[in-house]
């Protein structure tokens, strides 16, 4: 073990003075030479870095000191594929094949030609035959054609080389990393998950193995799974702005909001100008009713970036529940200039306008709400609230009656229907909807009273109640 330590330092500070040696003669403009596999090195030392340009002029200076080197002319085809120059590389490479007929891997690189040109009956048979000729390295040759394929997005294709890699070298790292990739993109989320985590049990230092892990959770709604995983990437690198981001969005999911809070201000101090961190934020405010702080983000949302239908909306939701409802309108319609098709912001526009008497507007929003979206409850049950508060008793009564009728049919439309019929003295249909309401939702009675309080004068409501009292939530003391 030492002695292969040694001579990897000694091959390494070889090579290091071959580099070396090669960039001053690039330097002084004069000719040396260096043997094939000191070209390799120096192409491979380009390629790592990205620098194409530099790779392929050591390939060019590497041919006219060794014309005939098949291992060259690899490497440039390789360099030529890297750059995305598809036909300079078939173009060699079918040279190539003409002398190495049964290479594998040139038969797979012009397997990977023909399938970034869409040909896929090329392609595939270009890989058969590598394979047919692979005996050493065929996990690595089986990868590379499966990468083939995940480059033009043919995932299942990627899959089944994946698979025979993995057979050939069920420790492979990559091939395992792009199983679980492969497989989140098919859609198999379990499967994905799988392969994941047989990745990070080889290598648990893998952030991003951890990241993509935290997003198919957080695709199954997971969150909490979801935000262990992004934590894990966030313990290997603590400046993981994406973990950041989808840490807080899943905190949030699961109304952990202070906690979510947090989250997006360490988001915001690596991404200052991030609309949607700004709008999420403000989102998390409202929803613990720190109105203060949702205006601020809310309005902070709006100056960055003017087109922020969401924005909009809830800046005019901060002003309708401070009521303040004739600056909510403003922001609300501005909203909906932006996206008109946003049911929810026109059910507010309706209650804006609700409160400052406009019926006739708040009537034509309710409508354009349901017309919308009407498998919301809330909107069938402020539209008809217009109605009772405007003493238009029968069509309030009425919209319900087609609410119950439709995807939005609720226990709070059966309890809201009961109050109606009673201040139409239709009694027998009150107490029907009452218990039906009861039957569904017990605890929900408590809002209904909220909204008739006056009924609890009513014995047979407080008793009625009573009744059901058996199914759970507080009851109404007789």
């Amino acid at each position: 073990m030492m002695w292969e330590e040694s001579r990897d330092n000694f091959e390494s500070k070889e090579f290091a003075a071959v580099f070396k040696r090669y960039k001053q003669m690039l330097t002084e403009q004069r000719t040396e030479f260096f043997d094939v596999g000191d070209f390799e090195f120096i192409a491979d030392q380009y390629i790592d870095k990205g620098q194409y340009s530099n790779a392929l002029q050591a390939c060019e200076i590497a041919l006219r000191q060794h014309p005939n080197s098949i291992i060259v002319k690899i490497k440039k085809a390789q360099i030529y594929l890297s750059q995305l120059k598809v036909q300079k590389a078939i173009h060699l490479l079918i040279q190539i094949e003409e002398i190495e007929s049964t290479n594998p891997d040139v038969m797979m690189m012009l397997g990977t030609c023909h399938n970034l040109q869409g040909e896929y009956l090329q392609a595939t048979e270009y890989f058969r035959k590598a394979e047919q000729y692979s005996f050493e390295d065929r996990d690595e040759l089986l990868y590379n054609i499966g990468i083939s394929f995940i480059q033009t997005g043919a995932y299942d294709e990627a899959l089944t080389y994946l698979k025979k890699a993995l057979e050939e070298n069920p420790e492979h790292e990559p091939v395992l990393y792009d199983l679980a990739f492969c497989f989140e993109k098919v859609g198999d989320d379990d499967a994905a998950i799988e392969y994941y985590n047989r990745y990070l049990d080889i290598d648990p230092f893998s952030e991003s193995a951890w990241y993509n892990l935290g997003i198919i959770y957080n695709r199954l709604e997971d969150y909490t799974k979801a935000i262990d995983s992004y934590d894990f990437a966030l313990a290997i690198d603590a400046n993981y702005s994406a973990a950041i981001f989808n840490k807080a969005n899943a905190l949030s999911a699961i109304e952990r909001f202070q906690e979510s809070i947090d989250a997006y201000h360490e988001y915001l101090a690596v991404d200052p100008d991030s609309v949607d961190a700004h709008l999420y934020l403000a989102d998390c405010y409202f929803q613990m009713d720190d109105y203060e702080n949702a205006e601020l983000f809310y309005d902070k949302t709006i100056r960055m970036e003017p087109n922020c239908s969401d924005g909009w909306f809830g800046a005019g939701l901060v002003m309708l529940i401070n009521d303040k409802s004739k600056e909510a309108i403003p922001l609300l319609k501005k909203s909906l200039d932006l996206n008109p098709d946003c049911a929810e912001c026109w059910n507010a526009l309706g209650k804006a306008f609700s409160a400052q008497k406009n019926f006739k507007k708040a009537e034509s929003a309710y409508k354009k709400a349901l017309e919308l979206d009407d498998e919301i409850a809330e909107y069938w049950l402020s539209y008809a609230d217009l109605m009772f508060q405007n003493n238009k008793f029968k069509e309030a009564v009425g919209i319900l009656e087609e609410a119950e009728v439709s995807e939005a049919a609720c226990a709070a439309i059966q309890y809201r229907l009961a109050g109606f019929y009673i201040f139409l003295d239709n009694f027998e249909l009150a107490q029907l909807k009452l218990e039906t309401a009861l039957t569904d939702d017990y605890p929900a009675h408590t809002d209904f009273l909220e909204n008739f309080p006056t009924f609890l004068l009513l014995e047979w409501v407080t008793k009625l109640i009573a009744k059901y009292s058996y199914l759970g939530g507080p009851s109404v003391d007789n």
